[in-house]
């Protein structure tokens, strides 16, 4: 047995619960969820607040040239598209349902791979053959069920139609295998795992015997797996290796075909990331050549959106060229053909967010962008494919979503909503007028049912300048000009490339009835606001974001008198947990009590495509993972810190609990774990959840505070 498997199971025998917290004399342990108290008063909160808004919705509406048709309440309602008015109508004078949505290619699939697995096998798309990964091997296997074999000298370290787990966990790459359009070929990963290092996780810890498990995980700074791709004429049984290029250190993934089968496309980026090709390679003879490249200072979008139109030959292709996401129509040759969106003063400096509608017949782009006055609202814009034209729809400084478009483009309907509004569908026309409101769902104020509403808290972050945004809820029934009562809960995860709260209609938290005012406070480092924005937390992970937390309670307690300064937690899992933990050591005199799940407690127990995209590698950055690092900060534990971590965690290795464990140990630190022998990354034990909140309500003082009566 090797020594990092001795110190696991020493580990499981010896750490289920750890400490007593001196500072509040509360004994480890917990309290079923169900006997918490207030958790009755959650439960009935749940209940009220799901009903609350739903009438402000429009699933379906169907358009003539004239009006607008839906149902609400009983029956149809037309609503005339030049003058706004509403009337009722019978169901034989509605339109027939007519289809905006664009239809999607359908290839066909195997079963959905577990996480940072690949499918084991995918079928042509005639249905008659399917290519599957066998004992490192690709084989054929046609409708009478006879194998073929593709490949045979597959090993355990050269691996044919499977990838690794960090290309599934970090590049969401769950397809090794890809069959062209007409089944003439098939396109397959060839994977060198032989520079990886294996990390063991203990199997069958709550059975009468356990067993080792192993995976090939590069962490930060560590060998890569290399990538490369082949293809087979399957016809012929020729197989050829394509050029991806001679650099080893280099990512190659999300491989697609383009529409004519005429080349295989995939996306190449050095390790740094910072460099993004799109590439096209010849089946026939495996050459490729770059379709187009894309650079930044910090980290590069590995995936980028790219939607061909209908001539399999122009494509739009998100970019972040101009710091800010955007689209571009391009041609396979690599020609630019226009931009699309930012061609404007309102646009130019803003970030768009996806793709609503792709009308090639009139040469439209729909497309929503967070071009409101309130950063975090999304609003509906319109262009020319040519790059003419390029105007906004929408009009309020709402969030606006669930965009239905007449078959003309002439009118738009969309849901709009904020923290404190409640949603409503509402007709706009082209031009951007306001043609009538459907429906509203706020028909029920928060008040009424004694809750506080939601609160939309705006603030600045830590540089000083950056207006930020956080949502906050309190108990049914506080008092918002009271005294220091409610401790404040930050349910926080911050991460890149996750988003940060959304302004929608949330007129109460449930959890609240717990004891808590609870908030979720946006942080820099998070995508949607342009790339600086985002960049904020390059080279240094848990320092501007930990740091906007902050600013965002600061904010909080100075709006609220209601809220103890003295009693201010924190919880979340994964990034969430990592920040939990971290904001535990930086701000010990902030945070009197925090809840890390799942935690990454130093970025060098993590993987080498998320860790280094954002912070390069520890031999680069050494300070950088130091300043970062929960457990070379442990020293400044103060507070009551709560570890939960499932011992088949092969994302965020139970390791990471277990060196901050043996730091605070070590000098004598008190803190609480909790390790769940059967649970991966997802914990989804019931004593998950009611050991986080006992030890939240005992530390914070929320028991006194919870079901409040309304």
């Amino acid at each position: 047995m090797s020594r990092s498997l001795r110190s696991i199971l020493i580990a499981c025998m010896c750490l289920v619960f750890v400490g007593t917290d001196a500072g509040h004399g509360q004994t480890a342990g917990w309290t079923p969820m169900a006997d918490l108290p207030g958790a009755s008063a959650a439960e009935q909160a749940q209940r009220e607040l799901r009903r609350m808004g739903r009438g402000g919705i429009i699933g379906e509406i169907r358009f003539d040239d004239a009006a607008a048709y839906f149902v609400r309440g009983a029956g149809w309602k037309r609503v005339d598209l030049a003058t706004g008015e509403l009337t009722e109508v019978d169901a034989d004078e509605v339109p027939e349902r007519s289809s905006t949505r664009e239809a999607a290619r359908r290839r066909p699939r195997g079963a959905q791979p577990a996480r940072g697995r690949q499918r084991t096998e995918t079928k042509s798309n005639d249905g008659r053959t399917t290519a599957r990964h066998v004992d490192h091997n690709v084989v054929l296997v046609g409708e009478d069920g006879v194998e073929i074999p593709v490949t045979t000298d597959g090993t355990e370290a050269i691996r044919y139609g499977t990838a690794s787990w960090v290309y599934g966990e970090e590049l969401d790459q769950s397809d090794a295998m890809w069959w062209s359009p007409d089944d003439r070929h098939l396109a397959f990963y060839a994977f060198d795992v032989s520079p990886t290092r294996d990390y063991y996780l203990v199997d069958g810890l709550s059975e009468l015997r356990t067993s080792i498990s192993r995976e090939r995980y590069p962490k930060a700074g560590d060998p890569n797996p290399i990538a490369g791709l082949r293809v087979l004429d399957v016809e012929t049984g020729e197989i050829v290796e394509v050029d991806v290029g001679p650099e080893t250190e280099q990512y190659v993934y999300q491989v697609e075909w383009t529409p004519d089968g005429s080349e295989l496309l995939f996306r190449r980026t050095n390790r740094h990331q910072n460099h993004l090709e799109l590439m096209a390679a010849d089946p026939a003879t495996g050459k490729s050549r770059v379709v187009l490249e894309e650079r930044q200072d910090t980290w590069q979008r590995n995936r980028p959106e790219l939607r061909f139109l209908a001539d399999g030959r122009r494509f739009i292709w998100e970019t972040e060229r101009t710091g800010w996401k955007q689209y571009e129509l391009r041609h396979l040759d690599g020609t630019l053909l226009n931009p699309l969106t930012g061609t404007t003063p309102e646009t130019e400096g803003v970030a768009a967010e996806s793709i609503v509608r792709v009308d090639e017949d009139r040469g439209v782009l729909w497309y929503a962008m967070r071009s409101s006055e309130t950063p975090l609202n999304d609003q509906l814009h319109r262009v020319g494919l040519d790059g003419s034209g390029e105007r906004r729809i929408t009009s309020v400084d709402l969030n606006h979503g669930r965009f239905q478009i007449s078959p003309d483009g002439g009118v738009v309907a969309a849901v709009r909503q904020a923290v404190d509004h409640a949603p409503e569908t509402v007709l706009y026309a082209e031009d951007g007028r306001e043609i009538a409101v459907l429906a509203s769902g706020d028909s029920e104020s928060p008040s009424d049912a004694g809750f506080a509403g939601g609160e939309l808290v705006r603030f600045t972050a830590a540089d000083g300048e950056t207006p930020l945004h956080a949502v906050l809820h309190l108990p049914r029934g506080a008092d918002r000009d009271g005294e220091a009562v409610y401790p404040l809960l930050i349910d926080v995860y911050g991460g890149p490339e996750i988003r940060g709260p959304a302004n929608r209609w949330s007129p109460g938290n449930s959890q609240c009835e717990l004891g808590f005012a609870i908030a979720k406070i946006e942080n820099r480092g998070t995508p949607g606001r342009g790339k600086a924005f985002e960049g904020a937390t390059y080279l240094k992970l848990g320092g501007p974001d930990l740091d906007d937390q902050v600013a965002g309670v600061q904010a909080i307690l100075e709006a609220h008198p209601e809220i103890d300064p003295q009693r201010v937690g924190i919880a979340g899992h994964s990034y969430g947990g990592y920040l939990s933990a971290l904001a535990m050591m930086r701000y010990p005199d902030v945070f009197a009590a925090g809840v890390a799940g799942a935690p990454v407690t130093d970025f060098r127990n993590y993987d080498t495509i998320y860790t280094e995209r954002y912070m390069r590698t520890p031999q680069e950055n050494g300070k950088g993972y130091d300043a970062g690092s929960a457990v070379r900060l442990s020293d400044r534990l103060k507070g009551a810190l709560l570890l939960l971590h499932g011992m088949q965690d092969d994302n965020v290795h139970p390791s990471n609990t277990f060196q901050l464990a043996k730091r605070l140990q070590a000098k004598d630190r008190p803190f609480q774990m909790q390790l769940f022998p059967d649970s991966g990354h997802g914990i989804w034990s019931p004593a998950y959840r009611s050991s986080k909140w006992s030890f939240l309500q005992d530390h914070l003082d929320a028991a006194r505070t919870a079901g409040a009566s309304p």
